[in-house]
């Protein structure tokens, strides 16, 4: 193979990850927040710092990193019935109703979307299970596509801090770049990782998630 062919091939797999993971792509990923909404009402997080205080305990502590495991896990499945039992795990390892809404109707929106552009067979399941699946279908690069979803999950999470809390766009681009070490020290860890890792002791995040369904007033879905 030829260096042309193989940076069009490296080309077109990064158009698609980049398609994929877009804020463009319909998931609807703007209208969740992870529980972060409970703790800017409650004040708890208030500026940049807090807000990156958060955003490193979830991605080390909590779903970031059991997203990642999740999502290395379904692109290395060597069968259906391998696939479906990460399908049920992944779902039920959430610790809320609304976690779990997060998940499973993102994971279904990028399944229609993705089903319907390129023609791919993908059943409903989580959205990390869903990303590494499809990834695996279209020959992508796992270590790639593991960074970049990571990298979309805090890019969303720091757009909505930025849309409630408020921050200034700058300041969420700040707090973007100072956590892409954490994110690459993440990918590293999951693609050494197996189901038997997965775990957590974010508690606190996983608390905010449960009480952000019985306020009042609530902007986003989680």
């Amino acid at each position: 193979m030829c260096i042309d062919t193989q940076i069009a091939m490296d080309s077109r797999a990064l158009h698609k990850l980049f398609q994929w993971l877009s804020p463009a792509y319909p998931v609807g990923a703007f209208s969740y927040s992870h529980g972060l909404e409970y703790f800017v009402t409650t004040g708890e997080i208030a500026d940049a710092d807090g807000l990156k205080g958060w955003l490193t305990d979830v991605l080390k502590f909590g779903s970031g990193r059991n997203d990642a495991i999740f999502l290395v896990a379904a692109f290395r499945a060597t069968s259906d019935a391998e696939l479906t039992e990460i399908v049920e795990l992944a779902t039920a390892f959430n610790p809320g109703r609304e976690r779990q809404l997060e998940t499973t109707a993102q994971g279904t929106a990028f399944a229609q979307a993705t089903n319907a552009v390129w023609h791919s067979d993908l059943g409903q399941m989580p959205y990390p299970v869903a990303i590494g699946a499809a990834a695996a279908d279209h020959g992508l690069p796992l270590t790639e596509t593991t960074a970049l979803y990571l990298h979309s999950f805090t890019s969303n999470l720091i757009s909505a801090g930025v849309r409630f809390i408020p921050l200034g766009q700058t300041n969420g681009q700040r707090v973007l770049a100072e956590l892409a070490e954490t994110i690459d020290e993440i990918v590293a860890d999951a693609i050494d990782a197996s189901l038997d890792d997965l775990g957590g002791c974010a508690f606190r995040c996983d608390l905010a998630s449960m009480k952000h369904e019985t306020m009042t007033t609530r902007i986003f879905r989680t």
